[in-house]
């Protein structure tokens, strides 16, 4: 499945990147279901909430306020890279994930289809609520053309 997003946000860039850098500080937006367990040469295992295996991540590419970039081993496999701006007093975040179930092969995209693809569409949907959460928490802010 690939899941593709482009969002903005009323939030400073560094708040923001710190989510996605780490797969400490993506439990830290999405909750997940436990904490990062390192496995050693930059790897991580990641539990899942409602997925009985968990990704076994890594980042592939950090470049500050600019882009992060990871992959996928084990049971699941594939690649997504979050890409960062600040324009007009917002935070740009678009980006792509690419994940499917490595032993599936062809049939990986109905499995996909029936059983993963929403839910980890709305696992997305969470951390973006979450971020809109901290806008309107943050008094310092505000929505362009919006009091």
């Amino acid at each position: 499945m690939i899941i593709r997003f482009s969002k903005s946000f009323v939030l400073p860039i560094e708040t923001i990147f710190d989510y996605f850098a780490s797969p400490e500080g993506w439990v830290r937006l999405y909750g997940f279901g436990g904490d990062p367990r390192p496995l050693g040469d930059g790897w991580h295992e990641v539990p899942l909430r409602r997925f009985p295996f968990p990704l076994t991540t890594r980042i592939t590419a950090c470049e500050k306020f600019t882009l992060v970039r990871w992959s996928y081993q084990g049971f699941w496999r594939g690649d997504g890279e979050v890409r960062f701006a600040e324009r007009d007093g917002r935070t740009y975040v678009s980006g792509i994930e690419e994940i499917s179930i490595r032993w599936l092969a062809g049939a990986s995209r109905i499995v996909e289809r029936l059983f993963m693809e929403q839910p980890f569409r709305d696992l997305w949907e969470l951390g973006w609520r979450r971020l809109r959460q901290q806008e309107t928490q943050c008094p310092a802010t505000t929505v362009p053309g919006r009091p």
